[in-house]
C-alpha cells in the first residue's frame, strides 16, 4: 500500500507540473487583450476654449554669487554705480553693478552699533548724495515702545568700497514701534522725504488702539518732511503745504493715512505720484495711488471691504484702493516699481508689483486717472520682500530667505 500511494503522488505531481508548464507558455505565446482596441472618437463633449497660455515672464537670478542673510531692502545711490541691499538684522552692503561681481563689500554693521537694535527695514539715498554724502535708514528699536521705530540720517564715506561711521548717526524722526510698523523710505521728485508707518499693533483684532482714523499720531500715515531744513527744535522741517498742518490736534507730518501696514512704496520717478502696497486683513490687499491728504479707509475699511463701520473716522473722506488682490490670488503686497529700463521694452511704463507669499507678479499702466492692461506677469516661488532699480532702469527684487536678488 505504501508503494502504490507513493506512485499516485508521484504521477499527480508530474501532471500538476505538467499543466503549470504548459499554462506559463500558453500566457506567453497569447497575453490577454487589455483595453480597447479601437479608439472612439467623443463627439459629445461641450467643452469649449483652449488651456491658458502659460505666463509671459519668469524670473532669473540676477548676481549668481551673491547671497544675503534675509536681504530685506535694494536701493541705488545717485551717482555711483553700485548697489546697496540691507540685512534685516541691520548689516548694509555694497557692490558694483556687475553679474559677474563674487562679493559685496560690507558698508556698515548697525547690529553692532546700536543697542537693543531688533530689525533694520529700509535704506534711501538723498538725491544730493554726490554732493552731501547722506543716506537715510529705517530700524526698531524695541517693540511697543514710544519711539521704538527710528529714521535716521548717515555719512556715506567718499571711498572704494563705501563705508558708513556709525557715529555720524543724525536721528531724524521717531514714532511708536508695534506689530506693524511700515518703515518704507523714498525721496519725492520735490525733494522731501516719504516715510510709511504702520497702526503700530498685531494682527488681531484689528487696529486695537484705533489709529487707523487718528491724524493726532504718526501711526497708519505716510509722512512728509523736509530734511534739508531744521525747525521747531527738530530735524527736519513740516512742509507748509502738507494737508493737516492747520488742522487743530493733527500732526503736520501727515501726507495720508488709514493704512494698516504699509510695508513697501515707490516714488514714480517721471511722473512723481507715490505709489504704496498696504498689507491687508483677512481678505484684501490694496494697492493705492497716494493722494495728498488722502484716507485709505483703515481700519473703518479693508478696502471696500467694511471692517468697523460704527468708529469715527478721520478728517477726510475714504477713497477706494486704486487695486485690490483677493486672499486668493495675493496675501502679503510688495510695492514694486514704475518700469523705465530698457530690457523689458513691452513693459515699458508699467508698475510692477508682487506678493510675497504667493510670489506672483502683476504689471498695469495708469493713464488719465484709469488703471489698464492689468494683467499677471509672473507665478514664481520667491519670497518678494522689495524691489529695486539701478541708475540705468534695471529692475530687481529681492527674495527674503534665500537671500538672492533677481
Amino acid at each position: 500500500m505504501a508503494t502504490n500511494k507513493t506512485s499516485r503522488f508521484v504521477t499527480t505531481l508530474v501532471l500538476v507540473s505538467w499543466i503549470l508548464a504548459a499554462a506559463q507558455r500558453s500566457s506567453l505565446a497569447d497575453p490577454p487583450k487589455v483595453g480597447i482596441e479601437k479608439r472612439v472618437l467623443w463627439t459629445t463633449s461641450r467643452i469649449t476654449g483652449s488651456p491658458e497660455k502659460p505666463l509671459p515672464y519668469v524670473a532669473e537670478r540676477a548676481f549668481p554669487e551673491l547671497t544675503f542673510k534675509n536681504c530685506i531692502d535694494i536701493t541705488n545711490a545717485p551717482g555711483s554705480d553700485r548697489l546697496f541691499v540691507v540685512e534685516q538684522a541691520g548689516k548694509i552692503f555694497s557692490f558694483r553693478n556687475s553679474p559677474s561681481i563674487e562679493s559685496a563689500d560690507l558698508v556698515v554693521d548697525l547690529g553692532k552699533s546700536i543697542k537693543g537694535l531688533q530689525a533694520t527695514y529700509a535704506i534711501t539715498f538723498h538725491p544730493e548724495f554726490a554732493k552731501n554724502r547722506y543716506c537715510y535708514v529705517c530700524s526698531i528699536r524695541g517693540t511697543n515702545v514710544e519711539g521704538g521705530s527710528h529714521i535716521t540720517r548717515y555719512r556715506v564715506s567718499d571711498t572704494d568700497p563705501p563705508t558708513i561711521d556709525p557715529a555720524s548717526e543724525t536721528t531724524i524722526i521717531t514714532w511708536f514701534a508695534g506689530g506693524h510698523n511700515g518703515c518704507a523710505l523714498k525721496f519725492g521728485l520735490d525733494g522731501c522725504l516719504y516715510i510709511s508707518t504702520g497702526d503700530g499693533v498685531g494682527p488681531n483684532p484689528p487696529d486695537a488702539n484705533r489709529n487707523g482714523q487718528n491724524v493726532g499720531n504718526l501711526l497708519s500715515s505716510i509722512l512728509r518732511i523736509d530734511v534739508d531744513h531744521a525747525d521747531d527744535g527738530k530735524n527736519y522741517r513740516i512742509p507748509p503745504d502738507n494737508p493737516f498742518v492747520d488742522l487743530k490736534g493733527a500732526r503736520g507730518e501727515i501726507w495720508a493715512y488709514g493704512l494698516r501696514n504699509p510695508w513697501r512704496m515707490s516714488v514714480d520717478r517721471k511722473t512723481g505720484d507715490l505709489w504704496v502696497g498696504d498689507v491687508g486683513w483677512e481678505l484684501w490687499e490694496m494697492l493705492n495711488r497716494v493722494e495728498r491728504g488722502g484716507n485709505y479707509g483703515w481700519s473703518i475699511m479693508e478696502g471696500r471691504q467694511p471692517t468697523n463701520p460704527e468708529w469715527p473716522r478721520g478728517p477726510t473722506p475714504i477713497l477706494p484702493p486704486t487695486i485690490d488682490v483677493p486672499h486668493s490670488e495675493s496675501s502679503s503686497i510688495t510695492d514694486g516699481l514704475t518700469y523705465y529700463g530698457s530690457r523689458l521694452k513691452e513693459l515699458h511704463g508699467h508698475h510692477i508689483y508682487s506678493d510675497y507669499d504667493t510670489g506672483n507678479f502683476w504689471g498695469f499702466r495708469y493713464e488719465k486717472g484709469q488703471v489698464v492692461d492689468h494683467r499677471k506677469l509672473a507665478d514664481t516661488t520667491h519670497r518678494v520682500v522689495g524691489f529695486g532699480e539701478d541708475n540705468d532702469g534695471a529692475m530687481y527684487f529681492l527674495d527674503h530667505v534665500p537671500g538672492t536678488l533677481n
